[in-house]
């Protein structure tokens, strides 16, 4: 599994909120904020837009220039 490192500012509550659920799971923050992603729909390997494809009415391809004349 490639891995991607992400460094982040939360707020000192949040902080406080992470280190207790942290405890209470006996887990890791980092655990913690994983499983809120994946509790999010977003899994290892998922795309998180694929969701979006063909939602949307218009063009598929837009040459810059048309857009901007």
């Amino acid at each position: 599994m490639h891995l991607v490192r992400k460094q982040t500012y939360i707020t000192p509550t949040r902080d406080r909120a992470l280190k207790r659920l942290a405890v209470r799971y006996r887990t890791t923050e980092t655990d913690i904020l994983r499983r809120a992603l994946d509790k999010e729909g977003v899994r290892e390997g998922q795309d998180p837009f694929e969701a979006l494809i063909g939602s949307f009415d218009g063009p598929v391809e837009v040459d810059h220039d048309d857009i901007y004349c």
